[in-house]
């Protein structure tokens, strides 16, 4: 019975279920094995088609690789034809001419199948899939008309004529004909068979041994009938499991496109394209320049906008026009952000503005164009910064004309219905007026937001079940693109030689040692072989002991070989020993095709030891006497009669030898040693489907015991085939010239059909390698855009973000967490280094070298010990980052401090390795960077900000205060509160007090300076007992909040003293040799 096709596994056609129920997506299906064959897509990523449209694209891909087959039946039957022109030289005219035609008609058709093959016009399209249907079955029928009218047409015929020829065809009919096997098996397969035995029986003349030949003739072409249906199974069994593999290949790769494309989203909604794009290709690359690599760019005559809402209604809005750096920072947690002094102006037009007023610098006014009506705000006297940088400001007051950029006006084309929310808080914005950062810059942004919009008005516009099925037929058709239009037999050719060997010395030996299941299968054809060459020769030759033992000997051993090589294969019905035993035999490349050899040589030489052999039992049951064996074989080259032009046979034979084998020899134990020569054919047969050799081994094998059958045949037996036509009076040509003939053809076209197996099997090959290769590239897409998207948010934010894909584009993400620590790090004096001189390529070189630093602070965080600590941002110089915020960290209510806090302890760990870190940069760079640092504790809120930029942060007094740490400490000391110090001292950590610091919003906090760790816990500590620093507690320090109008610190002090950095170049030398050349890549950034 045919197998019919699951979706991802193959099941007999009675057995297979077919659910066609429609389930929406909201509703997940328990288990998967119950809708097999219905419509859907699985949870796990499983493409549910319909049975009846698997099976269709099945077949449609089935037939498309079988007809690279036809050209090869067509080869064979040219071969018989030529054989029937030339061979019987005793035809007549008629019969040869009709012979001819028949050959004219094989090339006419083969020619047929050309015709429009490759024409883009679709009506000789439609005429090549007409050709492709009615080819194959006319080439069959007219291979049957000629093995009829060649029959019909002979004067004399015995079965064994064409016996040869017959038992070939049933089987190419199975191998090379693009045909279902249902037609074929019930219809073209039967009636082959059954013209190929019944019809030369018919037309034969009378033997006494008709029948036995009749029972010999059918045993030997349903031999070849089975052989064809097993290679047939093989076959198919081949191709399914290549088409459910693409197929469950191609589920792998949509879920992958589907992940990626998400992904994508997420990252192109918070990276421009260009800085992602390039990301992506640099990920994994290892570089040998010294620094960390930066992806920073300059772009001129940018507007930045710098808003900040007072009220749910009015805004404060300050627009500046200036060069920024864009680009990020950092190995981790990237984030797109501007960096120059311009930026710095804008966010004071921002804080130097009124509420509900755009207020905008002259400089962005000389590129309005009068398009806006302005008047003086004189933000320059409210802002010490403005004053100095040269800046006049103004008020916008009026719309002259309104301006839309061209992405704008399209999207306001397509969505005019849809409003945009502004989201609450503080918002930055980049316009730039340079037509080659247009899209880079605002327009990249805008089309994404309008992709994300068009989508989820597309998720809303259709039903659950109407998405499903577009998905259905989106499959369909690229399932349908992957196999069906694919012709892999043509591009074999560029990646092999003339010898079908990979061009490829690592692929041709992954395919040396790979095999496919059930490869072993077809070694059964040889052991049928060998059998059945007991029962036909019982049945139709005489009956000798020493044959017997010659055909029966070989059994064992090929027994033996072929048990061995396919206990693998059934590994649930032997035992575990036998299957291992097996396993490891086949495993060994050399030790498998000997073994193949083996059986093969075997097959081949018992026939022609046999033939041997009959020689033999003539002499040894004195049926005839040697000398006149010997007599017969100098009569046959010294006798020349002459009867009409031509030599019979009878005339080789002396009279006495035929009279004494007419008498002597009985009807049972008459000679047709056209017999074994026609089992040669079979013999080859059995040896051209060997899976575990290639093509050119087969083809030695097939040539060279075809040729040594033809030597015994026309030398060693010619006795035997004279006395075989002289007792059925066959005409001129010797029956051992026409079966030699005969072998020689069948020798040919299996060669040839042996180089179309292995080079239909390199392709199946190929094909699987395709698959894996492509599976590995959307993979490997998808990793890496899971590695930026993991850099650009917390896991479990892009995890939510990521599976929940039907999300509103305004859907919010936010948790709470209860115990958090918290860490600000700056560099105080980086904003004395950064200038935007030439020498230092307009400040690009000063941001190299924070990036440099970040980058080995996001280098601590992938070691294992901080594992749990999240960074959250960089604040220009300014590096942010959190402990405690893990899902699955779960503690008991009555946990102790020790367990409940032990991230904090490990963030106070992180803080001391920053500055262990900064300390190895300044020796490599001699500078003398500081870091600032701030930590606190206690419960905050995290998620994700803005719609069009996402951006992971948290909130909370907890992340004030520790702002507040850090603005209000000192360089190169990391300050806590009072309850973060009585939390940390039970883990050992010594701290020294500094008294109470105004804190904005809190008052004065008695804050604490963290000295180191001691061996052993000490007790946590009390106001009165802390030593201070060097002051009286009666004398508590009271310092100053710091000014700043936000966490962000500014990069550039203006009205700061400017401090020179100097190199000495005697410490330089000093230096050792392993630090050298990264040592002189800082000496030339800084110089």
């Amino acid at each position: 019975m045919e197998a019919n096709l699951e979706n991802g596994q193959m099941t007999n056609a009675s057995t297979s279920k077919s659910h066609s129920q429609r389930q929406t997506t909201s509703r997940r299906r328990q288990n998967d094995s119950d809708v097999a064959g219905g419509v859907g897509i699985t949870g796990g990523g499983v493409v549910i088609l319909p049975q009846h449209v698997l099976n269709e694209l099945y077949h449609n891909y089935s037939i498309k690789q079988r007809r690279s087959g036809l050209k090869w039946f067509v080869f064979a039957a040219a071969l018989f034809n030529i054989w029937t022109i030339g061979i019987p030289w005793d035809q007549s005219a008629p019969t040869r001419v009709i012979n001819c035609c028949m050959l004219v008609a094989y090339l006419a058709l083969t020619a047929l199948l050309h015709i429009g093959r490759r024409s883009g016009k679709p009506a000789l399209r439609r005429f090549h899939q007409i050709l492709l249907i009615i080819v194959p079955r006319a080439l069959w029928l007219l291979s049957i008309l000629h093995f009829t009218v060649y029959v019909i047409l002979q004067p004399s015929f015995s079965p064994r004529d064409l016996l040869g020829w017959a038992i070939l065809l049933n089987f190419l009919v199975y191998v090379t004909l693009p045909l279902q096997l249902i037609f074929l098996g019930l219809s073209i397969g039967c009636i082959t068979y059954f013209i190929c035995l019944s019809l030369p029986v018919g037309y034969s003349r009378w033997d006494s041994l008709l029948s036995n030949q009749l029972a010999a003739n059918a045993v030997l072409i349903a031999t070849a009938a089975l052989i064809g249906l097993l290679y047939y199974f093989m076959g198919e069994a081949k191709q399914k499991r290549a088409f459910l593999e693409a197929k469950k290949s191609l589920e792998v790769k949509m879920v992958i496109e589907e992940q990626s494309a998400e992904q994508e989203r997420l990252l192109l909604s918070v990276l421009p394209k260009h800085v992602a794009i390039k990301m992506r290709e640099d990920l994994g690359s290892s570089s040998s320049e010294a620094f960390k690599k930066i992806y920073m760019s300059r772009h001129e005559n940018v507007r930045y906008v710098q808003q900040k809402a007072n009220s749910p209604v009015d805004m404060r809005v300050g627009i500046h026009t200036g060069a920024v750096l864009a680009g990020i920072l950092g190995q981790r947690q990237w984030q797109f952000d501007v960096y120059s002094k311009d930026v710095e102006l804008a966010n004071k037009m921002e804080s130097s503005g009124k509420a509900g007023r755009v207020h905008i610098s002259d400089k962005t006014l000389a590129f309005l164009n009068g398009e806006f009506e302005v008047e003086a705000a004189f933000g320059e006297k409210r802002e010490e910064l403005l004053r100095i940088a040269g800046l006049k400001t103004y008020f916008i007051t009026k719309v002259v004309k309104a301006f839309a950029s061209p992405c704008a006006k399209k999207i306001n084309e397509t969505q005019s219905e849809i409003a945009h929310p502004n989201p609450n808080g503080s918002t930055t914005d980049i316009v730039s007026d340079e037509d080659d950062n247009d899209a880079t810059l605002d327009d990249e942004g805008l089309l994404a937001q309008n992709s994300v919009s068009n989508g989820h008005q597309k998720v809303i516009a259709v039903t659950a079940d109407e998405e499903e099925q577009v998905k259905l037929e989106n499959f369909k058709q690229r399932l349908k693109d992957e196999l069906v239009t694919r012709d892999g037999h043509e591009n074999l050719t560029k990646d092999t030689n003339i010898f079908l060997r990979f061009k490829n010395p690592q692929l041709e030996q992954l395919y040396a040692v790979y095999r496919e299941p059930y490869s072993s299968l077809p070694l059964l054809a040889a052991l049928l072989v060998q059998c059945i060459d007991v029962l036909y020769s019982y049945i139709v030759l005489p009956r000798s002991t020493l044959h017997f033992i010659n055909i029966a000997a070989p059994l064992v051993p090929i027994a033996m070989l072929v048990v061995i090589s396919l206990a693998e294969s059934f590994s649930g019905m032997l035992p575990k020993f036998f299957v291992d035993v097996s396993k490891r035999f086949n495993d060994i490349t050399f030790v498998r095709e000997l073994a193949a050899i083996i059986i093969a040589l075997t097959i081949g030489f018992s026939n022609v030891i046999d033939m041997f052999f009959f020689v033999t039992f003539v002499r040894t049951e004195h049926i005839v006497s040697e000398s006149e064996f010997n007599v017969t074989a100098s009569l046959d080259s010294d006798i020349n009669l002459e009867v009409e032009g031509m030599v019979t046979a009878e005339h080789l034979l002396p009279a006495s030898f035929v009279e004494q084998m007419r008498e002597a020899v009985p009807p049972e134990r008459v000679l047709y040693p056209s017999y074994l020569s026609n089992f040669g054919v079979l013999i080859l047969i059995a040896i051209a489907v060997i899976a575990q050799l290639t093509h050119l081994t087969k083809i030695l094998l097939l040539l060279s015991i075809a040729a040594l059958h033809c030597y015994f045949n026309i030398f060693i037996m010619q006795d035997l085939y004279a006395l075989e036509d002289d007792l059925e009076h066959q005409p001129i040509i010797s029956t051992r010239y026409t079966a030699s003939g005969l072998l020689l053809v069948a020798a040919l076209a299996l060669s040839t059909l042996a180089r179309h197996m292995d080079h239909e099997d390199r392709v199946i090959f190929k094909w699987k390698t395709e698959v894996a290769e492509q599976k590995e590239t959307a993979n490997d897409m998808r990793q890496r855009n899971e590695a930026l998207v993991y850099n650009v948010l917390p896991v479990h934010v892009a995890e939510h973000f990521m599976k929940n894909t039907k999300r509103s584009h305004d859907d919010l993400y936010s948790q709470s967490y209860a115990e958090v620590g918290v860490l600000f790090a700056s560099m105080p004096n980086f904003s004395d280094f950064y200038s935007e001189e030439t020498v230092n390529n307009q400040g690009l070189e000063c941001l190299r070298f924070l990036n440099e630093v970040i980058s080995d602070f996001d280098a601590l965080l992938e070691l294992p010990q901080f594992q749990d600590i999240i960074k959250i941002k960089t604040i220009g110089s300014t590096y942010m980052a959190a402990s405690g915020i893990n899902l699955q960290r779960t503690l008991r209510n009555d946990a102790p401090i020790t367990e409940r806090w032990s991230h904090l302890a490990i963030l106070v760990e992180f803080a001391m390795e920053l500055k262990h870190a900064l300390q190895s940069i300044n020796e490599q760079s001699f500078n003398h960077f500081v870091l600032k640092m701030g930590i606190n504790h206690g419960p905050i809120t995290a998620g994700v900000i803005g719609a069009r930029k996402p951006h992971y942060d948290i909130w909370g007094n907890t992340v004030n205060v520790a702002s507040r740490m850090e603005s209000t400490g000192k360089a190169g000391a990391i300050q806590v509160t009072e309850e973060t110090c009585n939390i940390l001292q039970p883990f050992g950590y010594k701290f020294l007090q500094r008294g109470l610091v105004a804190v904005k919003g809190k008052g004065q906090l008695m804050t604490f300076y963290l000295q180191g760790k001691s061996q052993s816990s000490a007790e946590p500590v009390l106001s009165g007992a802390v030593e201070l620093n060097g002051q009286d507690s009666s004398a508590l320090e009271s310092t100053s909040e710091l000014e700043t109008s936000d966490i962000k610190m500014p990069l550039l002090k203006m009205n700061a003293p400017e401090q020179s950095l100097e190199i000495d170049q005697d410490q330089s030398l000093k230096n050792d040799s392993a630090g050298q050349e990264r040592v002189g890549e800082f000496q030339s950034l800084l110089e």
